[in-house]
Formats: structure tokens, sequence, C-alpha cells
């Protein structure tokens, strides 16, 4: 179940934003487990935002594979309190929230890197505020010179999300492979 071209097995590859569509739950979560990983081998912090739903799975498979000292550098964050609180993925509050966990670690004087799942309450996301964010992220992410991948259910993606969020990632990650988006307009 090794991830073919994956991020932790790119050995160039140090800093991005990363677009992962994900169709398999277990997948997802060993995928997740590599980025930990090449992470804490790369002497980083890890900041992972999640679903209440998949969170305790996470924290079984931490357990279960990380020392006691590599599990402090791993942080998790319930993603309700990013997407959802302030209404359906509000722009301001979700990077307030990001920036507010993200100085917390700056602080521990070490590079970090992020895993977001991202969700919304509505049917479908309101197109142009996700591509405000993700534009916001994404310059964001350029001049923190960090990797941050945003994690969306293949599922909940209309073509017209998909495509945006192509063009707002340099990077496209799948269950089974990692490249260089060629819709990237940044």
């Amino acid at each position: 179940m090794k991830l073919i071209n994956s991020i932790s097995s790119s050995k160039k590859f140090d800093k991005g934003h990363v677009f992962y569509r994900f169709k398999d739950k277990q997948l997802y979560i060993h995928n997740l487990m590599s980025f930990i990983r090449s992470g804490l081998e790369s002497k980083q912090h890890i900041l992972i935002i999640d679903s209440m739903r998949t969170l305790p799975q996470i924290k079984a498979k931490i357990e279960e594979e990380f020392s006691d000292q590599q599990k402090k550098a791993i942080h998790l964050v319930n993603n309700f309190d990013y997407y959802l609180a302030n209404g359906d993925f509000h722009t301001k509050t979700i990077l307030a929230h990001f920036q507010k966990d993200l100085s917390i670690l700056k602080k521990k004087n070490t590079m970090t890197r992020t895993w977001a799942h991202v969700e919304w309450a509505s049917e479908e996301p309101d197109v142009l505020l996700l591509q405000e964010f993700e534009s916001t992220a994404d310059n964001f992410v350029k001049e923190e010179g960090m990797i941050s991948v945003c994690a969306y259910a293949a599922e909940s993606l209309s073509s017209t999300l998909d495509i945006s969020l192509q063009q707002l990632h340099q990077y496209i990650m799948t269950d089974d492979n990692f490249f260089i988006s060629r819709l990237y307009d940044g």
C-alpha cells in the first residue's frame, strides 16, 4: 500500500502547495502517516487539520506508529473550527485560525508542514470563496516556503471545482500518484 511518486518519496520536494483529491479513506490515512513520517525525519512540526470523524483514526495510528518524543511535533486540530465555526467557509476565519496555529508552532523555532482536510456544510461550496481562500493560501505557502496539503474528498468535487483547485495548487496528489499541476497559474 505504498504511494508511488508520493510527497515523501520525492527527495526534491521540500516546499509547495498540494491539492490531494482522495477516494479511499484507508489510503488517505496511509498517505497522511507517510506525510507525518517524512516531516519528522526532516525535523519539522506537523499541523493536521481534519474532521471529528477522522481524528480518532489518525490519533490511533499516531499512537501506534510514533514515539512520545515524535508525538510532541504533531499537532491535531478539528477542521470544524476552521471551515464551519463562523458559517460555511468563511475565508477570514479560516486564515485567522491557520495563522494563529502556525504562529504557535513558529515560536518553537522549527519548520512546519500542514495537512488540511477541507470540508463545507453546503451541498456545493461557493467557488469564488474557495478560490479566494486557496489563492491566499497559495501565496502564504510560497512566502513561508513550506509544504501544505489541501485534501478534498473526490465525491464532494464538481468538475468546475476540481479544475479550479488544479489551477490554485502547484502539485496534485491522488491516492496513488503525485505530479506537477499542468493547470497551475500561480
